[in-house]
């Protein structure tokens, strides 16, 4: 889902440099803007960086997470569904990794549910 310091859809503000404009916004209103830096994930991590560039009134910054936008979805904001979203593909993304040498088994990789 593309996220920038523009549009005021859904009622979802982001707050940056003191604006109360909406966080999220289609593709096609992503890739009319031009930005200074382009963060590759949402997570915790890449909304750091985020708030820590958008410091600077100056610098646009444009942030892209995969999947669907669920703010609204009571399964990922309850804590106590959580348990309940891997190995559901509208939540996971259902990846594995390669057979472990220490043994014969797979790491289920996540989905960042953010």
């Amino acid at each position: 889902m593309p996220s920038a310091t523009t549009n005021g859809t859904n009622g979802h503000t982001n707050g940056v440099n003191g604006h109360s404009k909406s966080a999220l916004c289609t593709v096609d209103e992503f890739i009319a803007q031009s930005y200074d830096y382009l963060i590759i994930g949402g997570g915790t991590a890449g909304l750091c960086v985020f708030a820590r560039l958008t410091e600077n009134p100056n610098v646009t910054v444009g942030v892209l997470e995969g999947g669907e936008n669920r703010l609204d979805d009571k399964n990922v904001l309850t804590p106590s569904l959580f348990p309940t979203l891997p190995g559901r593909p509208e939540y996971d993304w259902m990846m594995e990794s390669i057979p472990q040498v220490s043994g014969n088994f797979y790491l289920h990789l996540r989905r960042n549910l953010q």
